[in-house]
């Protein structure tokens, strides 16, 4: 092998074996693999992107209500929680039940897509009456979240859990 003398470089006489295309001007895909990016790969990464975009917008646009219970002693009695912040149904002695709503308004005249994910200790006592369903444009309905304290629930015991509410619009039926 030849030694390589820098001055034929710098005066931009090239070298053998070397590319014509500077580093500087090749792509990230072109110094990973090696060759450019083909349109077929343009056309998926095009794609892969506007979904990453979508599905970080639901997401970032999801409500999400903190949902709790306490369990008290006692026969029929009630601590009511008046926050809209969160779906606290309050303090529930066992046998008694309490209802909590969510008011969803589409000002738009694209249909969205309602899905509610509940997740917690809370989920097997917390009951939703409708789910998963289309909400036509320049509409509004109420969800309508039921809890009943079971019998056997143990005194003093907090449930929690998690609600997120995603409202995807879409050119869905009506």
């Amino acid at each position: 092998m030849e030694p390589i003398d820098l001055r034929k470089v710098a005066a931009g006489v090239s070298l053998p074996g070397a590319t014509s295309v500077p580093a500087a001007k090749s792509g990230w895909w072109e110094r990973i693999t090696g060759e450019p990016m083909k349109r077929r790969e343009k056309v998926i990464g095009g794609v892969a992107l506007i979904l990453f975009l979508f599905v970080f917008y639901i997401t970032l646009d999801a409500n999400k209500y903190r949902a709790t219970v306490r369990v008290i002693e006692g026969r029929g009695r009630i601590g009511v929680n008046p926050t809209t912040e969160s779906l606290d149904f309050g303090d529930l002695s066992p046998g008694t039940s309490a209802v909590r709503e969510v008011r969803i308004e589409n000002r738009t005249a694209i249909p969205m897509f309602i899905a509610v994910i509940r997740m917690g200790a809370i989920t097997d006592l917390m009951k939703l009456e409708q789910n998963f369903y289309v909400l036509p444009g320049k509409s509004d309905t109420t969800l309508t979240f039921r809890t009943y304290m079971p019998a056997s629930a143990p005194v003093d015991r907090i449930f929690n859990g998690r609600v997120y509410l995603f409202k995807i619009p879409g050119p869905w039926p009506s």
